[in-house]
């Protein structure tokens, strides 16, 4: 077997039409020439002795190999990203950057408090914090956007290669504005709740479709919201009450506060999240300031 002529630019292109579905719609996403994409990846099929893809009239499908392809090709490229950010940031005099995904149910002093551990540690290495949901952290992490995640662990968040490390567990409350002084089963019942989007809350709606089931809750939604002060101002506005994790108190607006339910203990467990195959003695360290 020869030398191979697959390099990052074949990776890239075979990728984009696997992401986009076709050559015609990743050409445009590449902003290239279709003719390009096409011919880089006859040349990469060409190079490996199979076909990556499927071709023909109104059908476009991977390949068994060609799945496995691509599952190293999206790794390998993360690592290559990761290096060349880590390069960049180098040049520019930074000891290190690690860029981070967090849940807006994962803002907590458990936070604030390892990343003022690690930066004693490694007071010149920059680290890039996004709020994201965790579906997204899970799909960055292994395409190297993000080097770690803090997210909500739950049985439908697991993939071979990612590994989740629990760091916390909390009960999940409700929030109320400060007028109100306490919350019952019973109160719920009653009241209208704002909840996240579905699309955007999958785990954490989950899990609280499983901690409804015990004592016969069935919320009755009013609103729905993708991003989390869009819930907090509707409940400050007395649109409804909706569900938080307890340890995120501390991040409420003045005007809303958090309450346990008595009688009822649902928790949620918070998760920092990283890739398998692309690891750094710098991610090691951020990770050792994070104690479970």
């Amino acid at each position: 077997m020869g030398p191979t002529c697959i390099g990052i630019r074949h990776l890239r292109y075979t990728i984009a039409v696997a992401d986009a579905g076709g050559f015609r719609a990743a050409a445009e996403a590449l902003n290239i020439a279709q003719p390009a994409v096409s011919k880089t990846v006859q040349d990469t099929e060409k190079d490996l002795g199979f076909a990556i893809f499927l071709r023909s009239a109104g059908v476009f499908e991977i390949t068994e190999p060609g799945r496995v392809f691509l599952d190293d090709a999206r790794l390998t490229l993360a690592a290559f990203e990761r290096t060349i950010r880590a390069s960049r940031q180098n040049e520019l005099g930074a000891r290190g950057h690690i860029i981070v995904g967090y849940s807006a149910l994962a803002t907590s002093s458990h936070i604030s408090a390892g990343l003022d551990s690690f930066h004693k540690r490694h007071p010149g290495c920059q680290v890039e914090m996004h709020v994201m949901s965790t579906d997204a952290m899970m799909s960055d992490l292994k395409t190297g956007d993000i080097d770690i995640g803090f997210l909500l662990s739950h049985d439908s968040v697991q993939d071979p290669q990612v590994t989740q490390k629990p760091i916390w567990s909390t009960p999940i409350g409700v929030v109320v504005p400060r007028t109100v002084d306490a919350v019952s089963l019973d109160m719920l019942r009653d009241s209208d709740f704002v909840i996240g989007v579905r699309e955007n809350w999958r785990s954490f709606r989950a899990l609280l479709d499983a901690a409804f089931i015990e004592p016969g809750l069935s919320p009755r939604i009013v609103d729905e919201a993708w991003d989390v002060q869009v819930i907090f101002q509707r409940v400050a506005d007395g649109r409804g009450l909706t569900f938080y994790p307890i340890s995120a108190a501390d991040s409420l607006p003045a005007a809303l506060k958090i309450l346990p339910v008595p009688d009822w203990t649902p928790q949620l467990t918070i998760a920092m999240a990283w890739s398998n195959v692309v690891d750094t003695k710098l991610l090691r360290a951020f990770r050792d300031s994070f104690p479970q």
